[in-house]
């Protein structure tokens, strides 16, 4: 009888797509933007990337904030608990938009 080591690695399901995210947010007739990001999933070693769109612009904008939010979904079906937590938030922009103005964080 001969021992040897036995390693099984099993994909209990297959990974996910994490394709680009675009988003419109607006008010009629007031503001119109579009956020545009590389991916729509990050890990919390990832770094941000995207591109914003100020479309339409008749109201004062004072800043602009990204949050980060985490949420954990347990249970199924009936039985889902959702639980939001903000981990942190940017400011990303100070003042009002410029047009054609390219805004980067570091």
């Amino acid at each position: 009888i001969h021992e040897k080591e036995l390693m099984v690695h099993q994909l209990s399901s297959y990974p996910e797509t994490n394709s680009s995210l675009k988003m419109e947010v607006g008010i009629e007739d007031c503001l119109h933007i579009e956020f545009e990001y590389n991916r729509s999933k990050y890990h919390l070693n990832d770094v941000i990337v995207g591109k914003i769109y100020f479309i339409l612009v008749r109201i004062k904008i004072k800043h602009m904030e990204l949050s980060i939010i985490k949420r954990e979904t347990t249970g199924s079906g009936p039985n889902t608990y959702n639980e939001n937590d903000q981990i942190n938030r940017y400011e990303i922009m100070d003042g009002a938009p410029v047009r054609g103005k390219k805004y980067t964080r570091p």
